[in-house]
């Protein structure tokens, strides 16, 4: 079932993982079928290194697992809330990306200095406050810090960002990630021309409207 879909979300996955998006077994990625409506999420624990599409489980909305024999990925609720909230989205990625993370761990918010990290967010990147991994009130508080942007910081966690696919969402996990360690060092440079709330929400309009294909 779904082969296709699995096996992306495995090269996503590897591909993430040698871009230092996902140490170790941290993180976790999925995609929701167009047709079908189902969801192909990677497995609770198991080396990017030696994923199979196989491993890949398919599950419903709701949770319940559809096909696969492996556990499905702790925070399964985060994804599945996401995608019950925001029926734009088709692929969602949590990541562990160094810079990303030690904004979401720190007291300070990520500033946007970055013309395609506002493109991104449209303003201000929102940082959901700390929930325990894995639970449904973790998956309450960052999804509705999303709200309808494409990435959200997790505190003290790591970073969650969605796309209408799996590789736009991909792409979005690279670019909160890039914009993080370029504030990290603009901010140690000295000073920091932050991006005004009104220029990045005409950034993402221009890219809503006219980027890409």
């Amino acid at each position: 079932m779904l082969s296709e879909q699995r096996l992306q979300v495995v090269k996503t996955a590897q591909k993430a993982q040698k871009m230092g998006l996902l140490p170790l077994t941290f993180g976790n990625l999925s995609l929701r079928d167009v047709e079908t409506g189902y969801i192909c999420i990677t497995p609770s624990g198991l080396e990017y290194s030696e994923m199979e599409p196989e491993d890949i489980l398919v599950i419903d909305v709701a949770g319940k697992i559809i096909e696969g024999k492996r556990k499905p990925s702790t925070e399964t609720p985060l994804h599945c809330r996401a995608y019950q909230e925001r029926a734009d989205i088709y692929g969602v990625c949590h990541t562990h990306s160094t810079f990303a993370t030690a904004w979401a761990s720190s007291a300070n918010q990520l500033p946007v200095v970055v013309a395609e990290l506002a493109a991104l967010v449209g303003g201000t990147v929102e940082t959901a406050p700390y929930r325990p991994m894995g639970t449904p009130e973790l998956a309450e508080v960052v999804v509705a810090a999303l709200g309808n942007k494409h990435a959200v910081l997790m505190a003290n966690h790591g970073v969650l960002t969605v796309g209408y696919d799996l590789n736009t969402a991909f792409a979005n996990a690279v670019v909160i990630e890039e914009g993080a360690r370029v504030a990290y060092y603009v901010y140690n440079i000295g000073g920091g021309n932050i991006i005004p709330e009104d220029e990045c929400q005409r950034l993402r309009e221009w890219v809503l409207r006219r980027y890409g294909q």
